[in-house]
């Protein structure tokens, strides 16, 4: 705690220029719309926390002890108690919005054992009719007895007559069943497609799994599940949840048209209850928008569509992460490239060409290595932010770089509750050390967002970032003491890249991440104060409100 003479003579200073402006807005008979009174938290440069924010326009003009706000009232500012600790709203820097609300709506199998998994088929297959797809998402052979890639003869049984189509959790590979199989044409003689595999046998039969690429040989088999009609129901369904999760914003880390114009609809008619900071994804959409260009700030920070994202490597999951040497459990394999260098250089010079941050996907030290060599190659400069997307393994040479060159990690702490279940199978236990070493990574001043991408993750809700940040543990708490404890972070630093860290990110710096004079009243209200109870009680914070734009969105009525 600061105790300096010098800090408190500032505080009064600070309380008398505020009580100054806020007379002067009162005289000029500008009130605030909204005064808000409990306890925030700034995470600004002035005091640490204050009792009271007045907004207008939705953007904070008055914060300070409760007398001198509620001094510039106005007949008709209302005034509201805002309980428990409030803190600058939430952020999640890489989600897939459309992906959370098909897991919402769809088979969801997160958690399962492989029985559990073919359980819950068998009683989708039971309501189905024959030859209707069985859509979902979420296994991880971490959960299997045996963590190795499941069979399509694993789901046959359960779903004889109907295809059946589950993600990985990560996203990057698919298991099917041998009726999926046959609909999509796959024999011993199709192709591996360029970026992907086909799992076979022995025989060279394939045995249900598809690889990075290989699964849009699945998809084009599929119905056509990218319609505007699809896609609203998935989005509103994920924005209720997000709002309930107390996320005042998200980055979505791969928009496509159909998306972004659903974004488009719901933002012209007051529908889009968050901010939503579109990384657009996909030739279409790269083609519209270097056409047409960037589309920043539209309509009060609630749509911004300014970045691309590319993928240049795969998952670690997957083995699909390129590594510079090969995996410790597949010596056979170091990866699977996805863009190479050569087009990696057009990309980032077309788009700079039309002022659009690239946000590269990259997971292994190798995809980390192959982005910051051609951000270095090509000259970009630090104010375009680049952002390494996941960075999930840097090696020791690497890690400077990052904030030399002055490009933003996109970081996910809650992966560490999935690589503790195998990752030092996957890369051994040299390199273990390696994965998610965020301690270290801003230590060296690099900038740090942190995101969940989920439902390519354990979980979704914030508070397992805010935990596995500063525990080091996974959406359930393990392991005990947590995974390379060392890297761990402060509740400040952790509240901190949960906004003013995705503020950056996202160059909404001076509209966000603080609770400060000139920024938006965006923020999440807790039940207990994060910086002040036992840190493995940070995953049981109650979410209590969450207000954007001093509108409350969600409030908890329990």
């Amino acid at each position: 705690m600061i105790t300096s003479p010098y800090w408190r003579i500032a505080a009064i200073l600070s309380a008398t220029l505020l009580v100054f402006s806020c007379q002067s807005e009162k005289q000029a008979g500008d009130a605030p719309e909204q005064i808000f009174l409990g306890t925030f938290v700034t995470l600004g440069d002035g005091p640490d926390e204050v009792a009271a924010l007045a907004v207008k326009d939705g953007f904070i003009v008055a914060a300070g002890p409760a007398e001198s706000v509620l001094a510039i009232a106005g007949s008709n500012t209302k005034v509201t108690e805002v309980p428990g600790v409030a803190v600058p709203g939430w952020v999640d820097g890489h989600v897939h919005i459309s992906g959370l609300g098909s897991s919402l709506i769809n088979l969801n199998v997160q958690g399962m054992t492989k029985k559990q998994v073919s359980d819950a088929v068998a009683g989708i297959a039971d309501v189905t009719p024959a030859g209707e797809w069985i859509v979902g998402r979420g296994w991880d052979e971490g959960f299997f007895d045996l963590p190795a890639y499941p069979r399509a003869t694993d789901l046959d049984a359960a779903s004889p007559e109907n295809p059946v189509m589950l993600q990985r959790i990560g996203g990057h590979s698919a298991w099917v069943n041998s009726a999926a199989l046959r609909a999509a044409g796959i024999d011993p003689d199709t192709q591996d497609p360029p970026g992907g595999r086909v799992v076979r046998d022995s025989d060279g039969n394939a045995t249900g799994m598809m690889l990075e690429q290989a699964t849009d040989l699945i998809s084009a088999a599929m119905p056509d599940m990218n319609t505007p009609e699809y896609q609203e129901r998935y989005i509103r369904r994920a924005l209720d949840q997000y709002s309930r999760w107390g996320l005042t914003g998200v980055h979505d880390a791969g928009s496509s048209l159909e998306q972004i114009s659903v974004f488009r609809k719901l933002q012209g008619a007051g529908e889009l209850p968050i901010r939503i900071y579109s990384m657009a994804q996909g030739d279409q959409a790269v083609a519209h928008y270097l056409e047409t260009g960037p589309e920043i700030n539209s309509v009060d920070d609630r749509l911004t569509v300014r970045s691309f994202k590319i993928m240049i490597d795969g998952a670690l999951g997957a083995r699909g992460a390129e590594m510079t040497e090969p995996y410790s459990d597949a010596p056979e394999t170091s990866g699977l490239q996805q863009m190479s260098d050569a087009d990696l250089d057009a990309f980032i010079i077309a788009a700079r060409e039309r002022g659009f941050q690239v946000n590269g996907h990259v997971i292994g030290d190798l995809g980390v290595e192959r982005l910051l060599d051609a951000i270095e190659r090509n000259n970009v400069p630090a104010e375009e932010r680049f952002r390494l997307e996941h960075a999930s393994i840097i090696s020791p040479p690497n890690l400077p770089r990052i904030a030399e060159l002055g490009v933003v990690a996109s970081m996910q702490p809650v992966f560490i509750g999935e690589y503790q279940r195998w990752g030092v199978d996957r890369v051994g236990a040299e390199r273990a050390p390696w994965i998610m070493p965020i301690r270290d990574l801003l230590e060296s001043g690099a900038r740090f967002a942190a995101s969940t991408d989920y439902p390519a993750s354990d979980s979704g809700d914030p508070r397992t970032t805010l935990n596995a940040l500063v525990n080091r543990t996974g959406f359930d708490g393990a392991p005990n003491g947590g995974w390379f404890p060392e890297q761990s972070v402060g509740v400040d630093v952790a509240l901190r890249a949960m906004s003013a860290g995705n503020a950056y990110a996202a160059f909404q710096e001076d509209r966000l991440g603080a609770l400060t004079v000139g920024r938006y009243a965006d923020f999440t209200v807790l039940g207990d104060d994060p910086r002040h109870i036992a840190p493995h009680e940070l995953l049981n914070i109650d979410v209590l409100m969450t207000v954007v734009g001093g509108v409350v969105i969600y409030k908890n009525e329990d």
